[in-house]
């Protein structure tokens, strides 16, 4: 007689399934699938360097200019692939809940778990592949360098989550919020950092979660930086308040999901 799985059980299961699934349909049919999630921040990488390079920019206060931009388009690479991939979790997966084993939060569960493994290991190859290189990629707060990346993390999560339970009303929420996340890629201080702007114009960046991540990520890994406007509770109470409104809509919106 086959034992009752639990719940939990269940769960694990199902995200194990749909991890298989989602893995195959993303890298599987693709040679080049795994290759890309190293070379799309390293092709980033040496764009902007080979244009810091050209302005006879090959350090930012004593700091390598790869390993500056590095620091910065890491972080970011997992907020925008994170936030791209939890906004598109229910739609890609409604016709597998369906089934009675699969719960709305299963394809969110599944989806967090690759992209955050992805991005630890892409993280460690790469500077693993410049200590190699002769760079000094050891990380002089590694715990401050892992506390930043999970606080993005939840923040990104709390983000999805509203994002998904919005569409439930609005398809459009999606396009609308994309378009407003562009200029992330230019406030979040991927090629700049704090010290670099005058005091009087931090306000334009300071209220950005990913501009704080990516100072306090470099504030972590080098030695000769401190940042001057990263702050700890101003990014623990963004992911926190992200992450409890994040996790409130989604679970008042759980039946819309079948039913959208």
């Amino acid at each position: 007689m086959l034992n009752k799985r639990t719940s939990l059980q269940i769960m694990r299961d199902t995200i194990h399934a749909l991890m298989m699934r989602e893995i195959k349909t993303r890298f599987g049919s693709n040679r080049l699938g795994y290759f890309w999630a190293v070379a799309e921040p390293a092709i980033g990488v040496a764009i902007m360097g080979i244009m810091f390079t050209l302005i006879g920019r090959t350090a930012v206060y004593n700091i390598p200019i790869t390993l500056f931009l590095f620091t910065g388009i890491l972080p970011f690479t997992l907020y925008k692939n994170l936030f791209n991939q939890l906004a598109a979790a229910i739609d890609s997966n409604k016709g597998l809940l369906s089934y009675r084993q699969v719960t709305a939060i299963d394809p969110v569960m599944t989806r967090i778990i690759i992209e955050v493994a992805t991005y630890f290991v892409v993280y460690i190859l790469i500077f693993s592949v410049m200590a190699w290189l002769g760079f000094n990629a050891l990380p002089v707060n590694p715990l401050g360098l892992l506390a930043a990346s999970l606080l993005l993390t939840v923040f990104t999560i709390g983000i999805g989550l509203i994002l998904c339970s919005a569409m439930t009303y609005w398809k459009d929420t999606k396009k609308l919020l994309g378009f407003v996340n562009r200029p992330m890629f230019f406030i979040s201080g991927i090629f700049f950092c704090a010290p670099m702007i005058p005091p009087q114009y931090w306000y334009l960046f300071d209220w950005n979660p990913v501009f704080h991540v990516t100072e306090l990520s470099r504030d972590s890994f080098f030695k000769v930086y401190v940042t001057p406007v990263g702050s700890w509770g101003y990014l623990s109470a963004c992911a926190l308040v992200s992450f409890s409104i994040g996790l409130s809509t989604f679970y008042l919106c759980r039946f819309r999901f079948i039913r959208s």
